[in-house]
């Protein structure tokens, strides 16, 4: 069962990268964004990781592509502009995408066959990881300067964007 996991959830990353490279409009584009962060999330999972696959969810799916879909709706550029570098970008795109689908395609054949895949057992990260980040002599200064930096990134960049609210050029 684990292996049909490994091989749905990239199979949903490939194909939405597929959509996501070909694709005419951006904002579609944007939305299978949504399905290859959700597949890669379900590939940490099968692999255990699943502190990793909570955080892509929270962090990239919550987050970023919100604030991606916000910035394509609130941008007033040309849409034509920005179909030009994709296409530059997609001999590269195309080569990684050809590569990861040979990869599933192996992994499909191979379930078939019956072999077994060299997949790990899944063990749960998330405790481990927690008691690093509690831990005085583990990674709990560097998670508490790293809370303050971000702190500090985001009221900077509400200043910068009052600034240019209110007229004032850039710097």
């Amino acid at each position: 069962m684990l292996d049909f996991m490994f091989v749905f959830f990239a199979a949903i990353a490939l194909a939405g990268g597929l959509v996501m490279a070909f694709h005419q409009s951006i904002v579609h584009s944007a939305f299978a964004l949504v399905a290859v962060l959700f597949g890669v999330a379900g590939l940490y999972w099968t692999l255990g990781a699943d502190l990793l696959g909570a955080t892509q969810i929270l962090l990239y799916v919550g987050g970023v592509t919100i604030l991606l879909l916000f910035a394509v709706m609130l941008s007033t550029r040309d849409a034509g502009r920005l179909a030009i570098g994709r296409y530059i970008l997609m001999a590269p795109v195309l080569g990684l995408l050809g590569a990861g689908l040979l990869r599933v395609y192996q992994g499909v054949i191979a379930i078939s066959e019956g072999r077994e895949l060299t997949l790990l057992e899944p063990e749960p990260t998330s405790d481990a990881i927690g008691q690093l980040f509690v831990d005085p002599h583990g990674f709990l200064l560097p998670f508490e300067v790293l809370s303050v930096l971000l702190l500090v990134v985001l009221v900077g960049a509400v200043t910068v964007a009052r600034q240019q609210q209110e007229g004032t050029p850039d710097a």
